[in-house]
């Protein structure tokens, strides 16, 4: 009888996938890692061959892209292999590279390779959640039998109905033992380190130029892949802060502390898995893009994780008034990084800008003195807040004097209430530059952060700073303490504890002119914390056209979101939404217009 040398071959495959040799010894439970440089110490990226497949390619504008899959490792006898997107400028040359880490929910996207393969950079963007990347191709992210994605909402191979944050073992992880690896990070930096390994292969990467950047649970993947030493530069977009399970003063239950209660779990935690954990070992330059009230990479949290580097070559951009959104002042930041650090370009770079701060007993004294050498300084905002909880915080601007190189701030301040201050810095672009959030002529960099929290602080504490005040807006600094987005302008001012709320109603004073409108409003009062979350409510009035008018809104007005007999609170409030829509076309007035915003005059708090 005579075999076809096709079933040698498909036997000798076989027989490779049932003994294939695991990329990690299963840990017992006397030998599991307490720290990060054990957790990591064995593991060579470099090792297993990549095993890459070019799925489909395309190229137009002088730009090369790839569907690709390459293996992750071998975990329970079964090979793991992610898909990505590989993307380069067509143009012969070895070229400065990094690997971007979509966020939760996302995927891989070719457009972004793109956009940065025509601005000299290779890409590999891993589309580690396995969401489909491509109509008509199938062929995509496969764990196998480990499973580190947000479950079968998003991965249709979900092993688990949701991520694993915990580290038990179950029959999906790689120990069979309480260990670091069982959470689901440690396998996406896997698949992070292995995706560095891809670039360093490719014809067209230099691969002594190599940068890591993600987004959300990617800027998580960031911070704990900056360590690697085949890295040049890092910047982690609106993720990666550590110390995720400490609490906010005086606010109990906002950490992560209940996901690890089991006696042991915390410690190795912190010291195994949390981003603090991996900071103290990243050498490399490191530029934090985020935003002011970013649920995920929390304020306070971005500057105790800068201080853990060991060495001061890093910089911070965020967003004001936003959440989990940098713009256009925040994005071009990334291009400008990797210029500077794996170009080696000659870009403008100012220093983080020195700054000080001096508390006495009820003022406080903040002064930044931003670089200006090349006269592109614009603007410097001074902020303070009192609030302790940094998602839901209101970023208050400060009355500030300059004699053109220092700017000065005095904040009134009470030893039994906390203080937070700051200074953002705009610079001017030589040119506008197309982002990837819409173009910008300028960016942004911050100053350190500051803050005084007194011992045995209490959220009560802060009705200290309340005053009976009517006029809450008036819009004569235009949109300085809101945000536009989505046809609705935004804002965190509900949490500015110097507002007495107690039995007050809002009163909007609005000129609608010759159209009618309705008037929408929704509240939010998520991430509070401290058992203050009450839901999500709306509002909607219709305004008649003609004569300006005074639209009273009582908290009674507001409909709850899951249609549960619950009332509005205003100081519940983390973000207050308003928008105005045309009755006859259903349009949204454009409130980030001079001329939009001058329908609405005023917001009061009345009896």
């Amino acid at each position: 009888m005579c075999l076809s040398p096709y079933f040698f071959a498909f036997t000798l495959s076989l027989c490779f996938a049932t003994f294939a040799k695991d990329t990690f010894t299963p840990y017992t439970a006397d030998n599991v890692p307490t720290n990060v440089i054990d957790l990591w110490k064995d593991y060579d990226a470099r090792a297993e061959a990549l095993e890459t497949k070019i799925i489909k390619e395309w190229k137009k504008d002088g730009v090369v892209s790839r569907y690709i899959t390459f293996k992750v490792g071998t975990f329970k006898g079964q090979d793991a292999r992610i898909a990505a997107y590989y993307c380069f400028p067509e143009n012969g040359k070895k070229n400065p590279a990094f690997v971007w880490s979509h966020g939760g929910g996302q995927r891989a996207d070719r457009k972004r390779g793109e956009y940065f393969a025509k601005r000299g950079f290779a890409t590999v963007d891993i589309n580690w959640l396995g969401r489909p990347m491509e109509e008509g191709i199938e062929e995509n992210t496969d764990w196998g039998k480990v499973d580190p994605t947000q479950g079968p909402g998003f991965y249709k191979k979900a092993l688990r109905k949701h991520w694993k944050r915990g580290l038990e073992a179950d029959e999906f992880t790689i120990d069979p033992v309480d260990s670091p690896r069982n959470n689901n990070w440690f396998l996406l930096v896997v698949a992070a380190r292995r995706a560095i390994t891809f670039l360093e292969n490719q014809p067209a990467v230099n691969a002594d130029k190599i940068g890591f950047s993600g987004f959300s649970m990617g800027g998580t993947i960031t911070s704990m892949t900056a360590m690697d030493p085949r890295l040049k530069a890092v910047a982690p977009f609106v993720g990666g802060t550590g110390f995720l399970h400490e609490d906010f003063p005086g606010l109990e239950r906002t950490g992560l502390k209940a996901h690890y209660a089991k006696p042991g779990h915390l410690e190795m935690y912190v010291n195994t898995v949390d981003p603090s954990a991996y900071w103290p070992h990243v050498k490399v330059p490191v530029l934090f893009i985020n935003s002011t009230n970013d649920f995920h990479a929390v304020f306070d949290r971005v500057y105790q994780t800068m201080d853990l580097l060991p060495h001061k070559n890093w910089r911070v951009s965020m967003n004001m008034h936003k959440n989990h959104g940098p713009g256009g002042e925040q994005w071009i930041m990334l291009n400008k990084w990797f210029n500077l650090y794996l170009k080696g370009n000659n870009e403008r770079m100012p220093a983080t800008p020195p700054s000080t701060f001096n508390l006495k007993a009820n003022e406080a004294h903040f002064s930044v003195s931003p670089e200006n050498n090349n006269k592109d300084l614009v603007e410097v905002e001074i902020y303070y807040s009192h609030n302790p909880n940094s998602i839901t915080r209101f970023w208050k601007r400060a009355k500030a004097t300059s004699d053109g190189k220092t700017w000065q701030a005095k904040i009134a301040h009470k030893k039994n209430v906390p203080l937070y201050t700051f200074a953002l810095c705009r610079y001017k672009l030589s040119k506008e530059e197309e982002t990837l959030s819409g173009n910008t002529s300028s960016y942004s960099l911050f100053s350190q952060e500051y803050s005084y929290v007194p011992d045995n602080f209490k959220i009560e504490n802060l009705k200290e700073l309340a005053k009976d005040q009517v006029l809450f807006e008036d819009f004569s600094q235009g949109l300085q303490d809101w945000k536009w987005r989505h046809g609705s302008i935004n804002t965190y001012k509900f949490q500015d504890p110097s507002f007495v709320y107690d039995n007050k109603k809002l009163n909007i004073t609005i000129n609608p002119k010759q159209d009618a409108y309705y008037l929408q409003l929704s509240v939010d009062s998520r991430f509070l914390g401290g058992g203050r979350d009450i839901g999500r409510f709306h509002c909607t009035i219709p305004i008649t056209a003609g004569e300006q008018k005074d639209i009273v809104i009582k908290t009674t007005d507001f409909k709850s979101h899951d249609k549960k007999p619950k009332a509005v609170q205003w100081s519940r409030i983390s973000k207050f939404s308003l928008a105005l829509i045309n009755q006859k076309t259903k349009q949204r007035v454009n409130l980030s217009t001079k001329e939009g915003l001058s329908m609405i005059k005023s917001i009061k708090l009345i009896d």
